[in-house]
């Protein structure tokens, strides 16, 4: 009796195995960013996967690795063109040193609305940039977000002048670095995980972000006040290891293509509904929440000019022109 009883827990061990190995993904790719899970773009990451794994009917499985667990963002791009990580969601910024003109979407004030800067990245400015990335072991498929960028301080921000002097800690992005100095203050480039504890000890004094980003990270517990100053849009680049992708089958590129702009649309729509939540949540944790007047919003404006003048060179003055007019 009991031989019999090994020999068919045997057979149904043997059984599981192999049904195991008939559901098993013929391809596994790795996902990588820097983001919490519970972030639109995290949260929209869990959704690429998901869509993927139904349309390929289990043949292909992404491997979600948040929270900068892989590295960060720089470290992130280095794996996926050596093919270490096949998929990531970088900020454009980031992408300065492989195209200089992925600055553009950067610079401050140059998109008036979520839908410039949809209209703009979506069209044929934004693939033309993305196409750019292909002689570097890159390949684009589209851009996420983590939406406009608002200021926290231990202080009011109601015009340029209250940023004089003040340590805002940046990405460490030429652009934005600039973009601070020429506003009067003293940029801090600090990784985004090191954000929280330079503001609670004080080397840093403020910060650029996402509401999203101010709430995951829960900047609302080390910064006073919060501007709705809208003064950046914060996109991501969707990018994935050209040799991965060369890997592909035709009908698993189609699938991937698309399940990447439907997880996109799915990431803006989270990140719309979520930003109408969090003042309320923000107030209720004690934060002074204020606007720029139309007078001060002026001045970033004037301002802002300045920097896109002085990065013209870098971006090319065409492709500023070709906002400008898609976007006024």
């Amino acid at each position: 009796m009991i031989r019999v009883g090994v020999h068919v827990a045997s057979i149904a061990i043997a059984g599981l195995m192999v049904s195991t190995a008939a559901n098993a993904a013929d391809i596994t790719w790795k996902f990588a960013h820097i983001v919490s899970p519970a972030t639109p773009a995290g949260q929209a990451a869990e959704k690429l996967a998901e869509l993927i794994a139904e349309r390929s009917d289990g043949r292909m499985e992404i491997e979600i690795h948040p929270s900068a667990s892989l590295g960060d963002d720089a470290q992130i791009i280095e794996q996926i063109q050596f093919d270490s990580v096949q998929m990531g969601i970088p900020p454009t910024a980031k992408l300065g040193n492989f195209e200089p003109r992925m600055q553009v979407f950067d610079l401050p004030v140059i998109f008036p609305s979520p839908e410039a800067a949809y209209a703009v990245l979506d069209g044929p400015i934004g693939q033309e940039l993305l196409d750019t990335l292909d002689e570097k072991g890159l390949k684009g498929l589209g851009y996420w977000e983590s939406g406009f960028k608002h200021l926290t301080a231990n202080k009011p921000i109601t015009s340029i002048a209250d940023l004089s002097g003040v340590k805002v800690r940046t990405m460490d992005s030429p652009l934005i670095i600039d973009q601070y100095r020429s506003w009067g203050a003293n940029p801090i480039p600090l990784p985004f995980g090191e954000v929280y504890n330079a503001l609670q000890s004080g080397v840093a004094e403020a910060q650029e972000n996402s509401l999203t980003s101010v709430d995951t990270m829960k900047f609302y517990e080390v910064q006073s006040d919060l501007t709705l100053s809208g003064h950046a849009y914060l996109p991501y680049a969707f990018i994935v290891s050209k040799t991965a992708w060369e890997g592909l089958p035709d009908d698993l590129k189609e699938i991937v293509a698309q399940a990447v702009l439907d997880a996109r649309d799915y990431n803006r729509e989270l990140t719309a509904a979520l930003d109408e939540s969090l003042v309320t949540k923000f107030k209720e944790n004690g934060m002074n929440v204020s606007e720029l007047s139309d007078e001060a919003r002026a001045e970033f404006v004037d301002a802002s000019r300045q920097v896109h003048e002085g990065f013209a060179s870098i971006v090319t003055p065409e492709l500023l022109e070709r906002i400008y007019a898609e976007t006024n």
